[in-house]
């Protein structure tokens, strides 16, 4: 079209062009703060030109080719994965965290504060055999230790328990989004099969991507019509027609452990890996506690039973699974009578004065037992009242330090990445919105520009319009 008719049709494109494209600016002023909005930018191109006989061709005007979304795939996929490092490493440390609250060592109410009174009430029973008191307090003290052991084992148990339930919900809470995915795939490929560009529905897309990400590490791939296919350590669970949930393993010897379709899986990142790695270091610490009970308690049961000949001073008896520390108990009948405490040599009869069991019983604590635990391994000398040092074995009170320093050690370790790690995602995250992020200043200055461009065509309009009633009114025969 020419003339002046195809002049008003080229200004009323060009007023509808930067009416989208002054909208799409209020989008993203709109948006500036929204997490997970991604910028969009409209691409304008001149529209089909007329061509005039005799002159060649004439514009017709401006068109919109695409309202795009400007994003870095390569970033975001960068920054999901990294990000999934992050929550591995957080929910790690805050567990581990937890632990080490368990143990609180060093500590005047600590495990390894009560082991070594109760050490040095058997040196002071060592000392003064025939006193009463000193008895007393070393089955106090005993009772004591004992108790701390049940408490630390109870509390290990609950915190075990707790952070399976963590996972339990994190499953579910991964399974409802796999779900949302599911619906936004969907509607993405009925706008995509359309030919429009679902911009703020792939932005929600890449949203909940990244969350299930934090999750469980997953791996994504697109279609054509930028659906995304999920996947978990191999295993789908989303694809364009079928959803797999995942599942979590309750049982005690496999507690945490990810399923997909009965299929066992191994996840390398997210927050339910924190929380499984955790689990490990929950179990080590717990077999740990149940190894010095049991090497702890058989060692002075010998002494003090002579070998067996006499009465055990601990009592294991009800030890169900090998949980020694939530189960060790001293005899009851030492309870309700201390003067059954050997403190001498003859545990038939009583020599006064003599407190050489008692000392021997006291020198344990610079025995080596060894760990972990071979109960054949621990022997006993009958003439000597000695415990057989084991070569490479430890003390007791030292294969517990070195226990809690090793904890300190993994936790140090998660702290130390959790720092790096989160320096690394806020790098990402500075490089995404970089790309991605909604710059005020540039929307204001798109505004000022689209704005004196409709005003422009507005003017064209007027102008035509002048020209058309001169034409139309004021020409004639």
């Amino acid at each position: 079209m020419s003339g002046l008719f195809g002049t008003l049709n080229n200004a009323t494109k060009g007023l509808l062009v930067q009416q989208s494209a002054l909208q799409t600016t209020s989008h993203n002023i709109s948006n500036a703060n929204t997490e997970g909005y991604s910028r969009q930018k409209v691409t304008m191109v001149a529209d089909n030109p007329y061509t005039l006989g005799g002159i060649g061709q004439l514009g017709t005007g401006v068109r919109i080719a695409s309202i795009d979304r400007i994003v870095d795939p390569y970033v975001n996929n960068q920054l999901r994965n990294e990000n999934s490092s992050l929550e591995m490493y957080n929910q790690k440390s805050d567990v581990l965290g937890q632990l080490e609250g368990i143990f609180n060592e060093p500590s005047t109410t600590g495990l390894n504060n009560n082991l070594s009174k109760v050490f040095a009430s058997w040196t002071y029973l060592g000392s003064n055999p025939e006193l009463a008191t000193a008895k007393t307090m070393v089955a106090q003290n005993s009772e004591t230790f004992t108790d701390t052991l049940h408490h630390m084992s109870n509390q290990i148990d609950n915190l075990h328990k707790g952070t399976v339930q963590d996972i339990e919900k994190n499953v579910l809470d991964f399974n409802s989004k796999v779900t949302q995915l599911d619906s936004l795939n969907k509607q993405i490929f009925n706008m995509t099969s359309q030919g429009q560009a679902p911009n703020d529905l792939l932005d929600q897309q890449d949203k909940i991507l990244s969350e299930l990400s934090s999750i469980a590490g997953v791996e994504a791939t697109y279609d054509k019509f930028n659906r995304v296919s999920v996947s978990v350590g191999g295993q789908p669970v989303l694809t364009e027609d079928k959803i797999n949930n995942l599942t979590v393993d309750t049982a005690a010897t496999t507690a945490g452990q990810l399923k997909v379709n009965d299929t066992t899986i191994e996840i390398k990142s997210g927050t339910i890996k924190g929380s499984q790695e955790a689990l490990v270091e929950i179990d080590v610490k717990k077999q740990d506690l149940n190894e010095l009970a049991y090497t702890f308690a058989t060692a002075v049961n010998k002494v003090h039973s002579d070998g067996g000949k006499g009465t055990d001073f601990f009592d294991l008896s009800e030890t169900v699974d090998g949980n020694y520390a939530a189960s060790i108990q001293v005899n009851k009948e030492i309870l309700n009578d201390v003067s059954k405490i050997n403190a001498g040599k003859n545990i038939e009869t009583v020599v006064g004065g003599d407190g050489t069991r008692a000392q021997a019983i006291a020198s344990l604590q610079n025995t080596k037992l060894g760990y972990p635990v071979d109960p054949s391994g621990i022997e006993y000398d009958p003439d000597t009242m000695t415990i057989k040092n084991q070569v490479g074995g430890s003390t007791v009170a030292g294969a517990y330090n070195d226990s809690v320093t090793q904890m300190g050690i993994v936790k140090q370790q998660s702290d130390n990445m959790v720092d790096s790690q989160g320096s690394l995602v806020s790098l990402l995250e500075a490089r995404r919105d970089s790309v991605s992020g909604v710059s005020i200043n540039e929307e204001v200055t798109n505004t000022i520009t689209y704005q004196s461009a409709f005003e422009a065509n507005s003017r064209i309009i007027s102008v035509v319009s002048e020209m058309l009633d001169t034409l139309i009114n004021r020409t004639g025969v």
